[in-house]
């Protein structure tokens, strides 16, 4: 009975967190909203134009479009992908926002979107749309504020499903054989060949990108801070 208890109360509590995330709701509402006009628009073989100006890319970004750097991550492909990016910053977002604040929840979002078009710009290729830097920011803040936390239904904890992460993306993105990569493009081109190509079509360099950013803010999240304590013992040993 404690069993059940326990469940039930553990999926209470992650409920009670969804529902009172108010920075979590605001971004997954503006995804589906954006989508919803997307989709009633015509959708991006009506919309080409727009996606091209809003979307990323080398090109674009490199002419001065700047604010692709940003405007990206709110544009989807396809209802599915909002979908899940949408329903990702809910569950995921709800117990950032609820453990380091509704302004980590910001911030790191941002980081994300900011961290997965650099990644992309570097080593991606095409127009890239879509919330899913940000949202492998929310997971690997998520696993750095608790990395021995069990990571369910994986038996792993979260710095081991961090760092795969991290080296899976990493990985994806340069055996891309668009990147041309000695070697390791040459790994990429045996999966295009035995029907694995839709593998580079999704942005590895974003999620990687996006990662990063949402480690590195962790890492600062946990760095040592000053305290009164800690100045005082400096003080004695220097003077001692």
């Amino acid at each position: 009975m404690r069993f059940y208890g326990g469940l039930y109360s553990n999926a209470g509590r992650n409920l009670h967190q969804i529902l009172h995330s108010p920075v979590s709701w605001g971004w997954a509402i503006a995804v589906m909203t954006i989508q919803a006009w997307v989709s009633s628009h015509g959708g991006i073989e009506v919309l080409g134009g727009w996606f091209e100006n809003l979307g990323l890319s080398r090109e674009g970004f490199s002419s001065g479009k700047i604010w692709q750097i940003l405007s990206y991550g709110m544009l989807h492909g396809t209802w599915w992908h909002a979908g899940v990016n949408a329903l990702f910053v809910l569950v995921i977002g709800s117990r950032i926002e609820h453990v380091a604040g509704r302004g980590a929840m910001m911030r790191v979002m941002v980081a994300g979107v900011l961290g997965g078009g650099a990644g992309h710009l570097l080593l991606g290729s095409g127009l890239l749309v879509g919330l899913s830097g940000a949202c492998l920011a929310l997971l690997l803040l998520q696993v750095t504020l608790s990395p021995q936390s069990r990571m369910m239904p994986l038996p792993v904890s979260g710095k081991i499903l961090g760092i795969g992460i991290l080296v899976a993306a990493l990985a994806l993105t340069l055996i891309n054989p668009q990147l041309g990569v000695p070697g390791l493009s040459a790994v990429g081109q045996i999966l295009v060949d035995h029907g694995l190509g839709g593998w580079f079509q999704m942005g590895h360099a974003c999620h990687f990108g996006g990662g990063l950013a949402g480690w590195l803010y962790g890492c600062w999240i946990l760095r040592p801070r000053v305290t009164l304590q800690s100045l005082r013992r400096d003080r004695a040993r220097r003077e001692g």
